[in-house]
């Protein structure tokens, strides 16, 4: 279903003629991200033994984070040579590669008998919740406060809650909430992704605007981090399977603020060689933690809830992934210049990294996930 959603995706994209039907096609890709992304980590989870966990979890985690960087370099190249088509186009052979990969390999998977059926009305109020707060941001951006907008998404959060909370079927089970070491680990791994999107989407954008870079250029800008901290993830995963989780979350967190901080100091000064190689460090710091913490959580959370956790963990990544982009917009059009409001952006990531800095020794020590 995955790979069929987003293989129609991409045929829409290719033919599309306005807007809407190019914004149908993504919508497609959109869906079978958010089907593929959760049973990666599941088949993972459900795989491997429990000794090499967080190396199978690095090398799963390795996707996420070189994905969102990768696309502008990809698309930035093919729409200077070839047209933005072709960038549909190059991607028709994903789905065909890992159809022939998975039936190869997961045909054996195991089969759940007590199937519980997807709560359908939970589905829509979430998706109205996520959908209309994400509007509304983007509202907000352009000097507007919707009203009606925000009242949808009061309403659907609370009606959503309220579902979760008395529905005999199941979508995402809030209640695992209760425990604050998985509620504070999810709020930590969504603030990396948060900031992971908001500075993949600021670098091309004040490289080209600001400092007269093509496009092509400013998107290569990020494709040395992209490709290190990718190289980096099977190494945290390694170092979490031989000495725990303190070591890589300490010192990706550290390298992030250093990261940040130089990003922040005389932002207007920064050149093309500086931001380049402090996105290396930038990448390099917040995949340690990221990954670390999403292992650290799924490796130690009861059986019973490990797919639930590991739902929560996707959606939060593509939800703050969002969020993250439109948060940025919002920062920088709120600003008197677009060097002002990159500057403000990376002091408002140095913040939330110092905050996810002293906030996660909260969860370092933590042996169980009752």
């Amino acid at each position: 279903m995955a790979l069929g959603s987003f293989l129609l995706g991409s045929i829409i994209c290719i033919f599309s003629i306005n807007f809407p039907m190019l914004l149908l096609g993504r919508l497609f890709q959109g869906i079978s991200t958010g089907i593929g992304t959760p049973l990666l980590f599941n088949v993972i989870l459900e795989r491997i033994p429990h000794k090499v966990i967080g190396l199978w979890m690095g090398i799963g985690s390795l996707i996420i984070s070189i994905a969102p960087s990768i696309g502008p370099s990809y698309g930035g190249l093919l729409v200077s040579t070839a047209g933005w088509r072709w960038i549909f186009i190059g991607l028709l052979t994903l789905p065909i590669i890992a159809l022939f990969i998975g039936n190869r390999n997961l045909s054996n998977s195991i089969r759940i008998k007590n199937i519980v059926k997807l709560d359908l009305i939970a589905f829509i109020l979430l998706s109205t919740t996520l959908t209309s707060f994400i509007i509304e941001i983007n509202s907000i951006s352009k000097g507007n406060i919707n009203i009606v907008l925000l009242i949808v998404f009061l309403l659907a959060l609370g009606m959503y809650i309220w579902r979760s909370l008395t529905s005999s079927k199941t979508l995402l089970n809030i209640r695992v909430f209760s425990n604050s070491f998985f509620s504070f680990s999810l709020l930590f791994f969504g603030i990396y992704q948060f900031s992971n999107l908001a500075v993949n989407f600021i670098i091309p954008i004040f490289l080209e605007n600001s400092k007269g870079t093509g496009s092509l250029l400013a998107g290569f800008s990020m494709l040395p981090g992209t490709l290190i901290g990718a190289l980096f993830n099977p190494k945290v995963g390694k170092l979490y399977d031989a000495k725990g989780p303190k070591l890589g979350i300490i010192f990706g967190n550290v390298l992030l603020v250093i990261s940040l901080s130089f990003l922040s100091i005389n932002t207007d000064q920064l050149s093309f060689l500086t931001i380049m190689f402090l996105y290396i460090g930038f990448t390099v710091g917040r995949n340690f933690p990221m990954n670390t913490i999403i292992t650290n959580t799924l490796d130690k959370i009861s059986l019973s809830d490990k797919t639930n956790a590991n739902d929560f963990f996707q959606t939060t990544n593509q939800f703050l992934g969002s969020l993250g982009t439109s948060v940025a917009s919002l920062v920088v059009s709120n600003s008197i210049s677009l060097e002002k409001g990159t500057h403000n952006l990376f002091i408002l990531l140095l913040c939330l990294a110092l905050f996810n800095f002293i906030g996660v020794f909260k969860i370092l020590n933590k042996k169980s996930l009752d």
